[in-house]
C-alpha cells in the first residue's frame, strides 16, 4: 500500500519497524469490526498501470471511474468492534454509524451520488478508511471527520490495515467491490496518502494479515500464504479450472484464517463453490455445493446454499457463512454456522428481512449484523426492493431490521 520512498519495497513487518508500530489484527480486504467514536448528524495488468511492483502507484485513471451498482447489486459492507459500535456502507453516498449496537444508525458523512462506497476498515476506533467506486476515504478521529485521499492507479477496491499506518488494497478491475480478474496488490506506509505495488500472484482477488508476517492472499481463485510480509507468496490452496473463480479470504488471528473459493461458472441455479479452513499451515475443505463436482477436493458437507454469499470470520475456530438460494421465490439467504474450525456446522435457518445478503460482521457466533437487499415480487410483474441492515443477537434464531434505505 503506501510507500515513504519511491524504488524502496518494503515487506509489512519492515513497514511496522519504520513507522513505531506494533501488532497486527484478524480481518480482510473486506468486512471487519470497529467502534463509532463520534455520531454526527484476467492476466496482470501492465506496469505502467499501477507502476512495477516496487514502483509507486499513479494517481489519476484516465476514463471514467466504475459506475456503481443498481439497487439489489450493489456490493456493501459493515463493521463492528464491539456489540455497540459499528459502520455501515450500503453501495451508496453515505458512511453509516452506531455507538448502541444499531438501535440508531446515524448518517455520519456524506458524499456524492456516484460514490458507491462499498467497504469499510478500521483498525481501533479512531483510524477507519471506506472505499468507493471512484474514491477512498480515511477518518482518524472516529468518524467526526472524512478527508478524501489521492486515489492511485488503478483505483482501490478494498482495503486491509494492520495499524493506523500500515495496510494492504486490492486495486484494479471495472466494476465495484474486488475484482474477479486484473486486480494487484498496493501497499502503503502512510495510512493511504501513497500506494506501491507489492509483488504478488496475478489477478489479487483478497487479502488479510493476522501479524506484520503472516498473511494470505486470494487470487484467481487459489490461495497463497506469505510469512515474510508480502515480499513472497507461496500456493496454499489450487483453485479450480476452466475459468475465472474467485477466492476471499479472511483473517481470525493466531495464523488461522477463512476462506470460500467460488466458481467457475453457474448452472441450473447452482454456482460450485468451497469453504476452507486453516489453523496457520495446511487449509482443509469444510463444505462444498456438492450439485458440480469440485475435481481435488474431498469433503461430503453441503455448503448453505445454491450460491455464494458474504462470511464472517469470528474467532479461530468459528464463522458465520451467508449463502443465497436465487431460485427460491424472490430468493432466502441460508446462513450457517461453522465451529471447531469448520468440523460442525450448523445451519441457522434464513437471515430474516432480506432476499439477498452482500456483507456480514459477527462478534460473536450470537451477536451480528447483515447488509442485504429485500426484493418484493408483485403480481404484475414488477419488483421493489430496499436495503437492510439486519441484526440478530441469538445467533440467527431471530432479527431485528435496523435500518431501511430505498423503496
Amino acid at each position: 500500500m503506501t510507500r515513504r520512498r519511491a524504488g524502496l519495497l518494503l515487506t509489512a513487518a519492515a513497514l511496522l519497524a519504520l513507522c513505531g508500530c506494533g501488532g497486527g489484527r484478524p480481518g480482510t480486504a473486506g468486512n471487519a469490526s470497529t467502534a463509532a467514536a463520534a455520531l454526527t448528524a484476467a492476466p496482470r495488468p501492465s506496469g505502467t498501470a499501477a507502476g512495477a511492483a516496487g514502483g509507486t502507484a499513479r494517481t489519476g485513471c484516465a476514463g471514467a471511474p466504475a459506475s456503481p451498482a443498481a439497487a439489489g447489486s450493489a456490493p456493501a459492507g459493515v463493521q463492528f468492534v464491539s456489540r455497540s459500535a459499528g459502520w455501515a456502507v450500503l453501495g451508496q453516498d453515505a458512511i453509516l454509524a452506531t455507538a448502541d449496537g444499531g438501535q440508531r444508525w446515524v448518517t455520519q458523512y456524506r458524499t456524492t451520488a456516484r460514490a458507491g462506497l462499498s467497504s469499510v476498515d478500521f483498525v481501533d476506533p479512531a483510524h477507519g478508511w471506506v472505499v468507493g467506486t471512484s474514491a477512498v476515504l480515511a477518518t482518524a478521529d472516529g468518524g467526526r471527520h472524512w478527508q478524501a485521499l489521492p486515489e492511485p492507479c488503478p483505483r482501490i477496491r478494498a482495503l486491509h490495515f494492520l495499524t493506523p499506518a500500515v495496510g494492504f488494497a486490492v486495486a484494479g478491475g471495472s466494476q465495484p467491490g474486488p475484482p474477479v480478474t486484473g486486480g494487484v496488490l498496493l501497499v502503503t506506509s502512510d495510512g493511504g496518502r501513497t500506494w506501491r505495488q507489492q509483488a504478488a500472484p496475478p489477478d489479487v482477488q483478497s487479502v488479510c494479515f493476522t501479524s506484520p508476517g503472516r498473511g494470505w492472499l486470494g487470487a484467481n481463485g487459489s490461495i497463497y500464504g506469505t510469512r515474510d510480509g508480502g515480499q513472497t507468496w507461496a500456493l496454499a490452496v489450487r483453485g479450480p479450472a476452466g475459468g475465472p473463480a474467485q477466492a476471499t479470504v479472511q483473517c481470525a488471528g493466531g495464523g488461522a484464517a477463512w476462506a470460500e473459493v467460488i466458481g467457475p461458472g453457474a448452472a441450473m441455479s447452482q454456482e460450485p463453490h468451497v469453504g476452507y479452513h486453516t489453523s496457520g499451515s495446511a487449509w482443509a475443505p469444510i463444505f462444498a455445493e456438492q450439485y458440480f463436482p469440485h475435481p481435488g477436493v474431498t469433503v461430503s458437507a453441503q455448503a448453505p446454499g445454491s450460491y455464494a454469499g458474504p462470511f464472517s470470520a469470528v474467532s479461530p475456530a468459528q464463522a458465520v457463512f451467508i449463502d443465497a438460494c436465487t431460485a427460491c421465490g424472490a430468493g432466502t439467504a441460508p446462513m450457517d454456522l461453522a465451529a471447531d474450525g469448520g468440523a460442525v456446522l450448523q445451519p441457522r435457518g434464513n437471515v430474516g428481512g432480506i432476499t439477498l445478503a452482500a456483507a456480514a460482521a459477527f462478534v460473536t457466533p450470537g451477536t451480528g449484523w447483515v447488509v442485504g437487499t429485500q426484493t418484493t415480487l408483485h403480481p404484475s410483474g414488477a419488483a421493489t426492493a430496499v436495503i437492510r441492515i439486519m441484526h440478530t443477537g441469538d445467533g440467527g434464531r431471530t432479527w431485528q431490521a435496523q435500518y431501511t434505505a430505498g423503496s
